[in-house]
């Protein structure tokens, strides 16, 4: 599993981020549901949700954030365009930006430094648990990441392979969701635009 992630082209360079479509955000909802219903397996935002060469990763919250869904940057370094990314996404959609512990969603445009503060939410409120949306380089069916779950048949455990993200990002995982029904649920986003979801009651194994 290599952690390399395709550079990103400066932010100075993306075009002007606009507003979705309700046609588009609700194709990009759908996808994203879809994706945290039947993890394992791989879905597709809709073709130029977000103009090239803005990361792919940034048009679920795009869909899915709104006022009273506040939003936080998780950057992998202080010149990492993560920070600048959320920013531009409040702006468009009224989301508060906030501090990782108090966030409903999260972006990570690589792997992020630390996410340890991220909100798991509680046993009597798990719903407070945060949404990450993390940017791999690419995501296909059939890889060295085994996932056990509810909605993962139990006989045939869904395999996928993720480039972009190191064995200590699924380590950190694992501890977010140890307290179940407390965690994190994540959506993986290729650059082009696959997508895979990892609700919390889902385990990964590296094989």
């Amino acid at each position: 599993m290599t952690i390399t992630t395709t550079p990103l082209a400066p932010v100075e360079s993306w075009p002007v981020l606009r507003e979705l479509s309700p046609t588009v955000s609700q194709q990009v909802f759908h996808a994203s549901m879809e994706a945290l219903a039947r993890p394992g397996t791989l879905h597709r935002l809709p073709a130029g949700a977000v103009p090239e060469p803005v990361p792919a990763a940034l048009a679920p919250l795009l869909a899915l954030v709104d006022l009273m869904a506040p939003l936080a940057a998780l950057p992998a370094g202080p010149d990492d365009a993560t920070t600048r990314a959320v920013a531009t996404v409040g702006r468009l959609t009224g989301a508060p930006v906030v501090s990782p512990g108090r966030a409903r969603f999260a972006l990570a445009l690589a792997e992020p430094l630390d996410w340890v503060e991220l909100s798991t939410g509680s046993h009597w409120s798990p719903e407070q648990g945060a949404v990450l949306v993390q940017r791999v380089h690419s995501l296909t069916a059939s890889g060295p990441w085994q996932l056990r779950g509810p909605g993962i048949p139990p006989a045939t455990p869904a395999t996928i392979a993720v480039t972009g993200l190191s064995p200590a990002w699924v380590t950190q995982r694992a501890a977010l969701v140890a307290d179940y029904p407390a965690g994190i649920d994540c959506l993986l986003v290729a650059d082009d635009g696959t997508l895979a979801g990892l609700p919390r009651t889902t385990t990964i194994e590296v094989i």
